[in-house]
């Protein structure tokens, strides 16, 4: 057995014991398993957990030797255990963390794209943070571990979010997270950049989108045309936008209408289809599309479009990157 697979077992029955005594969602026992060991505290309430299971608890707790383990050890482990936590406790599949593969293909085009300043970045639909934390620690590595970033997270989801908030905290992160419906009005003034992995299917709440232009003749509209319309909405003149979507949503019957009404919108910068491989079947394909909003030193170029395409991660990402590199010089000229 080796360490991370040894690490997981330790922390996964330490959030399974406390789990039991409360009588609680996983993802909840996993929450306040990790805000006991960094506070070095045992939360009781109302008498639970009780004293046994708190003396319990106490054992497993010394016997992990939190304080001893790295930050990266802890924040992989979270991130394992979140993707346990969305199983068991029968989430929407939207809900499931982004491939870090993904997260590698947006931090490329981040790099070359925005300007080495500092930046407002935030993710609607953030889940567990999984997407935006992976891309922005990966940023700051590449720039000696620099933080250029504030960060601000959206989700209807509360239980997500305190997920979330851990994972902010392990990953060495700071950012504000807002418990809301993403279709409703903004509490966050106009970011720099947007980063999301959209939730897929149907928005139910007919009323709130009647004076959007995305929604559907009839019946419910797709959340995902809908989330992009609002995300464009309250973008920065000028600020980039960096989308994990369905392909159905570019191409098709829905694609010969939305992607039209997008391109009036917004300047569109690159499509990159996602390996054919990393889906169960071709329904739940997808591409990162990334676009610019109209205003400030906004430009339309020649859009990037190619395949994610070789015979493992690795050389993928080099090919990628080798076309990434021509189409940027390029444009630039």
């Amino acid at each position: 057995m080796n360490n991370m697979e040894h690490l997981f077992n330790q922390f996964l029955n330490c959030v399974t014991t406390l789990q039991e005594a409360l009588n609680v969602s996983f993802g909840e026992a996993l929450t306040e398993t990790f805000d006991n060991l960094e506070n070095g505290k045992i939360k009781v309430e109302m008498g639970a957990p009780d004293p046994k299971t708190v003396d319990q608890l106490s054992a497993m707790y010394k016997t992990l030797n939190y304080d001893k383990i790295s930050q990266k050890d802890k924040a992989q482990v979270f991130t394992y255990l979140t993707l346990k936590a969305i199983n068991d406790d029968g989430r929407d599949a939207n809900q499931m963390p982004t491939p870090q593969l993904i997260s590698i293909v947006i931090a490329l085009f981040m790099q070359k794209l925005l300007p080495n300043r500092q930046l407002t970045v935030m993710d609607p639909a953030i889940g567990a943070g999984n997407l935006l934390y992976s891309v922005i620690s990966q940023l700051k590595a590449a720039n000696h571990s620099k933080d250029l970033y504030q960060l601000y997270g959206i989700d209807n989801d509360e239980e997500m979010l305190d997920l979330a908030d851990v994972a902010a905290h392990l990953n060495n992160l700071n950012i504000e997270l807002y418990c809301q419906d993403a279709i409703l009005p903004w509490m966050i003034e106009q970011p720099d950049v947007i980063i999301s992995d959209l939730p897929v299917g149907f928005y139910p709440l007919d009323e709130n989108v009647k004076h959007f232009a995305t929604k559907s003749k009839t019946g419910h509209s797709f959340a995902h045309l809908l989330l992009t319309e609002q995300i464009i909405k309250n973008l920065k003149p000028g600020g980039m936008v960096f989308l994990v979507v369905p392909q159905s949503m570019l191409s098709g019957k829905t694609g010969a209408d939305f992607m039209p009404w997008l391109a009036n919108k917004v300047y569109l910068k690159a499509i990159v289809e996602l390996p054919d491989k990393m889906f169960k079947n071709k329904f739940n394909q997808k591409s990162v599309l990334i676009f610019q909003n109209h205003g400030e030193n906004a430009t339309l170029d020649n859009v990037m479009l190619t395949k994610l395409e070789g015979n493992n991660e690795e050389e993928a990402l080099f090919k990628l990157n080798v076309k990434l590199n021509e189409w940027y010089t390029k444009t630039n000229d």
